[in-house]
């Protein structure tokens, strides 16, 4: 159930940028503030296609999750959010966008936690926890797949259900991702490993 406050995050994610500079593209985006994410993911596949004059069904995405946060950062962080600072006022500081590909943020990782470069198993009483800056860098599919890592899917919401859409995903799945891990994917399946957009608090 999404509750009034996230409705008011969601507004306001890209007012402020639509009121300063109409063509400034976001440092990172914020996608649970999107209606539909798929669409802002298809649209930078078709953006690489015809920049490298590449066929997009041959793209798919490599993924690189960010380090963790520092303590200061951490710390900034939290003295922006009491403060009352939007999403989109961290979405947009310095002119640091990436070159290629865009930045995600605002995830959760479901059934486990991320150490700085693996996906590990999560503490105690921590079954969801915040995940960093996600880079999704377009480039073209491999044929083999990578070993060492889960392909692990996004889910607008913890419910991890829906309808079926016109593409025959279920209306609450976004995308997988692939994430490395020393554990095998069978060990994540089990325990039901997923990204969510929306959480419950």
């Amino acid at each position: 159930m999404i509750s009034f406050q996230d409705v008011l995050k969601m507004s306001s994610a890209y007012q402020k940028p639509i009121k300063t500079d109409v063509e400034k593209i976001p440092r990172s985006f914020w996608i649970n503030a999107l209606f539909f994410p798929q669409g802002l993911l298809t649209g930078v596949l078709q953006t690489h296609s015809r920049k490298h004059n590449i066929p997009i069904d041959s793209l798919t995405f490599k993924h690189s999750v960010a380090p963790l946060p520092s303590r200061r950062e951490e710390e900034d962080r939290h003295r922006a959010q009491n403060a009352g600072l939007t999403p989109a006022m961290w979405a947009f500081p310095g002119a640091d966008v990436p070159d290629n590909g865009i930045l995600i943020h605002g995830l959760h990782l479901d059934g486990g936690r991320w150490d700085g470069s693996n996906v590990v198993e999560a503490l105690p009483s921590k079954q969801v926890t915040p995940l960093p800056e996600i880079l999704f860098l377009p480039q073209q599919m491999e044929q083999t797949p990578k070993p060492g890592v889960y392909e692990c899917p996004i889910y607008r919401t913890s419910e991890r259900c829906g309808t079926l859409d016109q593409t025959g995903h279920s209306d609450n799945f976004v995308t997988s991702i692939l994430m490395p891990t020393e554990h095998s994917p069978q060990h994540w399946v089990t325990r039901g490993l997923a990204i969510i957009c929306q959480t419950l608090d």
